[in-house]
């Protein structure tokens, strides 16, 4: 197999620039003295991999090059963490020896779940954080970027957004819809609370049911391009009605532990629940908010040893990653 190479224009391009600078070789140099560690690591080996050695790599380097400035998209998501989360980094304890201004193993762990966890179209799988071939391989990576720290340049123009990107970091999440007294809410709404006998959600096991809701309790036309015919392919649906007006979540009525709700399974929560915070418009945000509120979701969990702890833990910050725009999106 030929031997693998990142080009400066990878490295300038995730910088946002085409200018080089003088700390740039270095870097570059170095994801590169990284590469064939990575390819040739049990996690990362085979043709079908390359496009992951190459990120693991390049994100390497880029931590390298933030940590050692003190500053940069890498500093910018630890701190933001630590004051939004209480610690500096999701998932993982960190030991007396954690120093978030130097390199830590935690870190490169994590960089490493980042990497084999894809966000958006690309999302497939949740990477276990505490792998032991991940964590194995993060000590590997963690050595070789030790050995160099101190000899590491100082650069000045850091890449932006490489980690997480600042608006999305920053994203404020809002508080649920409350009526307030003497508040006109949309019809709607105050049809779904009458049905509902003032029960913010309501459960309906097939297309032909909410249907009929739509017509005899909500007093919508009887006509098929008024009646939502896009989530005629669907079944096990929640409706959740608040005073900004009615949410519909498809498919997702399986995994809400309501005590008004005959379509809750333990067993399907388990194996499926999760996906509502990773998958890109699953579940709308202020019903996975609600659920999640409200313990609505006790039995949600990552398919994997310690999957629930670490899900519920860090359910927030996971559904910020992989949610994006989705993540209090309008």
């Amino acid at each position: 197999m030929k031997e693998q190479k990142i080009y400066m224009r990878a490295w300038t391009e995730m910088h946002g620039r085409a200018k080089v600078t003088a700390t740039d070789e270095w870097y570059l140099n170095l994801a590169n003295e990284l590469l064939p560690l990575v390819a040739n690591s049990y996690m990362y080996q085979g043709r079908e991999m390359v496009e992951d050695q190459r990120q693991v790599a390049l994100s390497c380097a880029l931590y390298l090059e933030d940590c050692v400035a003190d500053a940069g998209n890498w500093r910018e998501f630890i701190h933001w963490h630590k004051e939004n989360y209480g610690r500096y980094l999701p998932f993982y304890p960190l030991s007396e020896d954690y120093l978030p201004d130097e390199i830590n193993r935690e870190d490169i762990a994590f960089l490493l779940w980042a990497i084999n966890s894809p966000v958006g179209d690309d999302f497939d799988w949740v990477e276990n954080p505490m792998d032991k071939d991940l964590l194995e391989f993060a000590d590997v990576l963690y050595e070789r970027l030790d050995a160099v720290f101190e000899s590491a340049p100082i650069s000045e123009y850091l890449a932006p957004g490489w980690m997480m990107e600042t608006e999305l970091m920053w994203k404020k999440r809002e508080p649920l819809p409350v009526a307030l007294p003497g508040e006109k809410m949309p019809t709607n709404v105050e049809r779904f609370l009458e049905a509902s006998n003032g029960e913010p959600l309501m459960f309906f096991g097939s297309y032909n049911a909410l249907k009929f809701f739509f017509v005899n309790s909500l007093k919508w036309e009887d006509e098929e391009d008024a009646l939502l015919p896009d989530l005629a392919e669907f079944d096990n649906f929640v409706v959740y009605g608040n005073p900004k007006g009615l949410l519909i979540g498809p498919d997702v009525a399986q995994f809400f532990a309501d005590k008004n709700n005959p379509f809750y399974s333990v067993e399907e929560a388990e194996e499926g629940a999760y996906e509502m915070f990773c998958e890109e418009g699953l579940c709308p945000f202020d019903l996975l908010k609600y659920g999640m509120e409200h313990n609505l979701l006790p039995d949600a969990q990552f398919p994997f040893e310690n999957g629930k702890a670490l899900l519920q833990e860090n359910w927030d910050f996971v559904a910020r990653w992989f949610l994006g725009e989705f993540y209090e999106g309008e």
